[in-house]
């Protein structure tokens, strides 16, 4: 999914074949620069850094931008205390209204594409189509016998996300690519070798949803759901703060026997029930594919006994996924330590898709 306005033309790398991904998430702003390079087959990581900023409660909801001159001040610091040299960003989008649906579009050149996707669209998704920023992604040639090519369509709410874009470009920014954050998160979390598979990232307010099949997505979905409703109801229930009640969230989960772990059971239900839904639908609609692993990513994957709640209702495998694995750190971090706590799976990700 490219940007589309006006700034956002020109090379998605830096002078230095570095890309950056840029994620807005609702307590942070993370950047992760990467060059990726292909060699024997495969994808390999170099990494020139990774660095990310708190973010002020407010200034991102619901992956919206609902304070654009915090989210620009933020961003400002960032750079400057990072160094970060290179302006030009790959950013990431994550809204609840985002649709992604299979298409089948005549094998035209982009141009033509762009200007026949509106019609295309008109019947598969549920929003007025001048309202959306639309995408359309191949996932092959043309077939022989009807000249149509499969894909992927993207569509978008327009306001968030021309929102995020004027936000970061106020900081001095550049965007040259805007993509899902869904797409960034499948790119660095999937497993190689698996015929499908459920990617699920908890963040502090969104959850998304991806299941894909050797790399191409299926199913996409995002909910209102994550680790930050988690503490505040938790909170409510046992009158703590908010402070206390993350510290007991993290350290009790639904893995040790107590007050605690009995109440987060009864909180996060509504969470799971809505993933095995979710995996029940794909399985509906693809009866011959079974999932063989769910991958969790995301801080809020962390709550301790989460993994195996979720394994036990979904009946598969799930393993938590770590994107710094793909992350080769820098000769000069190497003596010293290579810090990832900023390294989350949509900046990894939104990087990497530089080399798509």
């Amino acid at each position: 999914m490219r940007a589309r306005h006006k700034r956002g033309t020109g090379s998605v790398t830096c002078h230095d074949n570095h890309a950056i991904g840029l994620d807005l998430g609702a307590t942070a702003a993370r950047a992760a620069v990467l060059a990726v390079r292909g060699h024997d087959g495969a994808a390999h990581v170099a990494t020139q850094q990774v660095a990310g900023t708190p973010l002020a409660p407010g200034t991102v909801v619901n992956g919206v931008v609902e304070d654009p001159a915090a989210l620009t001040a933020a961003l400002k610091e960032l750079w400057k205390s990072e160094g970060i040299g290179c302006r030009n960003v790959i950013l990431g989008v994550a809204n609840p209204q985002i649709q992604v649906r299979d298409l089948q579009m005549p094998d035209l050149e982009p141009a033509q594409r762009a200007r026949a996707l509106p019609y295309q669209a008109r019947d598969v998704i549920a929003m007025p189509v001048d309202q959306v920023v639309l995408d359309f992604a191949a996932l092959g040639g043309p077939a022989a016998d009807t000249g149509l090519v499969d894909g992927i369509l993207v569509a978008c709410p327009r306001e968030p996300v021309a929102m995020a874009v004027a936000a970061v470009e106020a900081a001095g920014l550049k965007v040259v690519r805007v993509d899902l954050s869904s797409f960034a998160v499948l790119r660095s979390a999937a497993t190689e070798g698996l015929a499908a598979e459920a990617i699920i990232d908890v963040g502090a307010q969104l959850t998304t949803i991806v299941v894909h099949e050797r790399g191409v997505p299926k199913l996409v979905r995002t909910l209102t759901r994550g680790g930050e409703e988690l503490t505040r109801r938790l909170a409510e229930r046992l009158g703590m703060s908010l402070q206390d009640a993350e510290e007991a969230k993290c350290r009790d989960g639904l893995a040790v026997r107590g007050e605690v772990a009995s109440v987060l059971a009864e909180l996060v239900a509504p969470l799971i029930t809505d993933i095995r839904t979710s995996l029940n639908y794909f399985r509906t609609g693809n009866a011959d594919a079974r999932i063989e692993q769910v991958a969790l990513t995301g801080r809020g994957a962390l709550l301790p006994g989460l993994a195996n709640a979720i394994g036990a209702q979904v009946g598969a495998t799930t393993v938590l996924a770590e994107p710094a694995r793909l992350l080769e750190p820098p000769a000069k971090a190497k003596k010293r330590g290579f810090d990832t706590r900023w390294a989350t799976a949509q900046s990894v990700g939104l990087a990497i898709g530089a080399a798509a």
